[in-house]
């Protein structure tokens, strides 16, 4: 083999390295291909009643608020049927609870400390 032939195989195997250096720092870390946390759309809490709140309201604590983003109304789904509530948040309340008032779980066919879920508008 002539030198002249030996060096054009070397350089053609340095391009060839080169093109494959270029698309190894195509493909992204496997940390980047991690999806980052989903925002929790409901959750199931205990529902409880409270004489003292307004029919069409609920209470529920401000942790359990942030985490499902709701800012001033919520649906309250029990057995299928859904059902919209204004909010006021509170802090120094269980964060698997809410309460309502009476006569609205008494509407909904619910007893003190029946599970529903709770979900943004």
């Amino acid at each position: 083999m002539s030198k002249e032939h030996s060096d054009k195989v070397e350089g053609k195997e340095e391009e060839k390295k080169v093109d494959v250096k270029s698309l190894v720092n195509i493909i992204p870390p496997a940390s980047a291909l991690k999806k980052t946390k989903q925002q929790v759309k409901e959750k199931r809490v205990k529902m409880k009643k409270r004489a003292d709140i307004d029919q069409g309201v609920i209470l529920m604590s401000s942790k359990l608020a942030s985490e499902l983003n709701i800012k001033d109304e919520a649906e309250v789904s029990v057995k299928g049927r859904r059902n919209k509530f204004k909010v006021i948040v509170q802090d120094g309340l269980p964060d698997n609870e809410i309460w309502g008032n009476d006569a609205d779980m008494l509407k909904l066919g619910l007893e003190d400390n029946s599970t529903v879920s709770v979900r943004a508008v």
